[in-house]
């Protein structure tokens, strides 16, 4: 039976245990990052098969709702291996009090539901490198291969600290994809700091001097490792900085059964460009429903 927990009923060490015998589980589902990203978050769990959703909610002009936190691509139903899909279940049992929805699934949920939900395919792109850093590379498109041959200026290190990298970030990357609300962000970097200090999460960096010219946040954790968030400066995109990062981490984890995320993108040249590595899509879904009195329904729209 499938119930709901407010969030002071979810036993964090629990959740953590159920996460872990998950299929489908991903490092943006751990209880310690929920904390952050979305306070107070509640749950939607089935202890007899083991089967979790959280729910990411937010509260606004008197009105409650579900919202994507920034930086978590994908959440959703986690199950244990063999278990049924479930997700109209899970998605049906959503306490009503949340009448307004914008939420993504995780890429191993299909939803039928019907009622008032708009339902949109999004893209995630992944790179499977159990193979030698050679046949890699070999998979790499010309251009890549190209950029990452004339991209030998500055230091490849671990230097940057998570406030340097976000400071980049926001004035860079951030300025044109960045998160809505500047609290949103904040959200992301004690995330990231919290990772670091967990030894799940790492920023790989270009240095010129003093300078950082690109860098690239990743969060590992088990066996997959996703590409948070890169930034990349003005020199950084002259000396290719972001494919020397990548390449890097690719040719420092060939061999092993680490998957890498890429988190995919809408935008038509970063598919092109995560796609230049070998990365390969898989489609999640996107979820809105809007239950909203008809005064803030209109402006939901």
């Amino acid at each position: 039976m499938i119930r709901h927990l407010t969030h002071a009923e979810i036993d964090k060490g629990w959740w953590g245990a159920a996460l872990l015998r998950c299929e489908n589980r991903l490092w943006y589902a751990q209880s310690w990052i929920l904390d952050i990203a979305s306070p107070g978050w509640e749950a939607l769990v089935d202890e007899e098969t083991g089967a979790i959703m959280p729910l990411t909610w937010r509260r606004k002009w008197g009105v409650n709702y579900l919202f994507q936190p920034y930086g978590l691509q994908q959440l959703g139903l986690f199950a244990p291996i063999g278990s049924k899909d479930r997700t109209d279940e899970f998605l049906a049992a959503i306490p009503s009090r949340f009448r307004y929805w914008d939420i993504c699934l995780n890429e191993s949920m299909r939803s039928l539901m019907k009622d008032g939900v708009s339902v949109t395919e999004r893209t995630d792109q992944v790179l499977s490198v159990n193979a030698s850093i050679e046949e890699l590379r070999e998979a790499y498109s010309k251009g890549h291969r190209r950029n990452i041959r004339s991209s030998d200026h500055g230091e490849i290190g671990e230097r940057a600290t998570a406030a340097e990298f976000f400071e980049l970030f926001s004035r860079t990357t951030g300025s044109r994809y960045g998160a809505k609300h500047p609290s949103d962000l904040v959200a992301l970097q004690r995330v990231v700091e919290e990772g670091i200090q967990r030894d799940q999460c790492r920023i790989v960096s270009i240095n010129d001097g003093s300078a950082i010219l690109g860098a690239v946040c990743f969060a590992t954790w088990e066996g997959r490792s996703i590409l948070l968030k890169s930034a990349n400066t003005p020199a950084g995109l002259e000396a290719k900085a972001i494919f020397r990062i990548i390449d890097h981490w690719i040719a420092s984890h060939a061999g092993s059964d680490t998957l890498l995320d890429f988190a995919g993108s809408m935008t038509p040249s970063v598919e092109r460009f995560n796609a230049g590595f070998g990365a390969r899509p898989r489609v999640y879904l996107r979820l809105v429903r809007n239950r909203l009195p008809a005064p803030l329904r209109w402006l939901k729209r």
